[in-house]
């Protein structure tokens, strides 16, 4: 006669791991330089003007001004439309000045209108409404950006994969997104996860988030940095959940304490 053999749950498994695997520790992957662009590239270049991404941030670095540069057309004042070039907006918004530098921006719902002014050397143009906009984040137009964000970022299922959110395009490694978890489910089973501190870019966001100790099983808002790929990544037993060895790939995932 056979005999079924019971469900395997989170709690059982635990018990019968050893205790020696919960001080497992790895580094997470290096983070990758912001990408470097130029004065005309809009937030397009990346694929990131589409409404999955509202609410999310993109980082760039804009170089210095040459004199062979010229300043594109530009609409709005703080807030800009989506299609904008990010570095002539952000000499604009105060962000930069000639000499370059670092930027973040918020992909927003449009505004219902673009008042233009002149600004830093950078004249800008009023426009009707546009479906998307971006802001500065800590400038000059995001004042309440955090308090509203939190309704358009997106909530994922307790098992989603990164690969299923649709945000999962390998030219934004270095970037930063940030995912609302639900709580974990009472039945949760032992599922696979890969690595410590960095994890498969395949990787199941919420249940890593918890093995990572950036959220409980209670949920809450992760934010999941992609980062270039490792040669291995190795397992653990973190936070009730365990982790395997296996390959990094060419992307790999972390978990960072707040979005820039």
């Amino acid at each position: 006669m056979m005999i079924q053999k019971p469900a395997r749950t989170l709690a059982t498994v635990l018990l019968a791991l050893p205790l020696a695997g919960l001080a497992t520790h790895t580094a997470a992957a290096s983070p990758a330089p912001v990408p470097e662009v130029d004065w005309e590239t809009s937030i397009n270049h990346f694929q990131f003007d589409s409404e999955k991404f509202i609410g999310q941030r993109l980082s760039v670095a804009c170089p210095g001004l040459t004199a062979r540069d010229t300043m594109p057309d530009i609409y709005g004042t703080d807030v800009y439309p989506s299609k904008t070039p990010i570095c002539t907006a952000a000499r604009h918004a105060g962000r930069i000045d000639a000499a370059g530098g670092t930027v973040t921006v918020q992909l927003n719902p449009g505004a219902s209108e673009y008042l233009g002014s002149t600004r830093n050397d950078v004249a800008s143009a009023d426009l009707p409404a546009t479906d998307r906009s971006i802001v500065f984040v800590d400038g000059p137009g995001s004042d309440g950006t955090d308090a509203t964000r939190l309704s358009w970022l997106p909530r994922l299922k307790w098992d989603t994969k990164f690969t299923a959110t649709g945000l999962a395009n390998r030219k934004l490694v270095g970037q930063q997104f940030t995912f609302n978890c639900p709580r974990a489910p009472e039945d949760m089973r032992p599922r696979r996860l890969v690595g410590t501190d960095s994890y498969a870019f395949h990787s199941m966001v919420c249940r890593a988030a918890v093995h990572a100790g950036s959220i409980t099983t209670e949920g809450g808002l992760v934010t999941v940095r992609m980062d270039p790929g490792k040669r291995k990544l190795v397992g653990s037993i973190r936070n009730g959940v365990e982790s395997s060895d296996g390959s990094g790939g060419h992307t790999t995932l972390s978990f960072v304490a707040a979005a820039r």
